[in-house]
């Protein structure tokens, strides 16, 4: 299996977030016995791990310039094992960024410094369109990707 970033990127306010929160939420109740903190609140941007068939699987929300993953340095804690069991060394993360600047850099810093492939996938977006539908469908999308990488098909 293939150590990988997935970067779900966009604008702001165009699903990026949300769409990892409902992926995380998918894993979580399709697979019951993933090890996850069942405390955590959905309700804001989440900074998590979970474990599902020996992968760690690593959740960043937060991707706008400025946010934590710029000055928290989160990319770095979850894919450095120096961080522990309980949020570094992940196998796959998954993380919100947005199309140029900060975020982009730091996505790539991290994936060079830690010998991680870099899959940038768009969130869905219309400004017409059901933002909750296609917020699911490109979490269901994000699902398939993890379980190709998972099987060592990318």
């Amino acid at each position: 299996m293939n150590k990988t970033i997935i970067a779900v990127y966009g604008r702001g306010a165009e699903g990026k977030s949300s769409t990892i929160k409902l992926a995380f939420q998918l894993l979580t109740t399709k697979y019951p016995h993933v090890k996850f903190d069942a405390s955590l609140e959905l309700s804001g941007d989440i900074l998590t791990t979970i474990e599902f068939n020996g992968v760690k699987i690593g959740f960043e929300s937060q991707g706008d310039p400025g946010s934590r993953v710029i000055s928290g340095d989160t990319l770095r804690q979850l894919a450095d094992s120096k961080f522990g069991d309980d949020i570094g060394n992940c196998d796959i993360i998954i993380c919100a960024t947005r199309t140029e600047g900060a975020t982009v850099k730091k996505v790539d810093e991290i994936a060079d410094a830690y010998d991680y492939h870099t899959l940038w996938i768009s969130s869905l977006y219309s400004p017409s369109l059901d933002h909750q539908v296609l917020n699911e469908k490109a979490a269901a999308n994000l699902m398939d990707i993890i379980t190709s990488i998972m099987l060592g098909q990318l």
